[in-house]
């Protein structure tokens, strides 16, 4: 797929404000896709599609809480607070590289579980967050970090 059929696409399944706060959005409102991953957007269209399901990642304009699932600015106060605190903060969240996100009707274990056993429909290497503090996480995340020893999906803890 081409970038242009890729952003043509993924708004059949999200809008915009799914992927950015409303901050980004009332700045930029639809130009906010420019900041956002093709390699990722291409990736969740083929999760969308395959699983056939809903899937959550920010919700801030339909009256839910979530807002920093997906691209996060240096407003955000994810990125904030790790600045206050002196340290780096590179996650992919910042370079429109990564969503968190939930599946209706799975549990996010199902659906990493799902993504290893089909890694071959992805259209490039994810990473999922897997395990925080030695818990699983409960929701998740993908992102387009390559490193050329990963696997096709890649788990690391946080």
């Amino acid at each position: 797929m081409t970038d242009e059929e890729i952003y043509k696409e993924i708004k059949e399944y999200f809008t915009i404000e799914e992927f950015v706060s409303k901050k980004v959005f009332t700045k930029y409102g639809e130009k906010a896709w420019m900041f956002i991953c093709p390699r990722l957007l291409h990736t969740l269209l083929v999760i969308r599609k395959e699983l056939g399901r809903p899937m959550t990642i920010n919700n801030w304009a339909f009256g839910g809480k979530f807002s920093q699932r997906g691209l996060r600015s240096n407003l955000s106060s994810i990125f904030m607070s790790k600045f206050k605190k002196g340290r780096m903060y590179l996650s992919a969240h910042v370079m429109g590289r990564a969503v968190d996100f939930d599946v209706k009707g799975m549990k996010a274990y199902e659906v990493r579980a799902w993504l290893t056993a089909n890694a071959d429909l992805l259209p490039y290497k994810i990473r999922l967050e897997d395990n925080m503090n030695g818990k699983q996480i409960n929701w998740v995340h993908v992102d387009m970090f390559h490193e050329v020893k990963n696997n096709k999906v890649y788990k690391f803890n946080v």
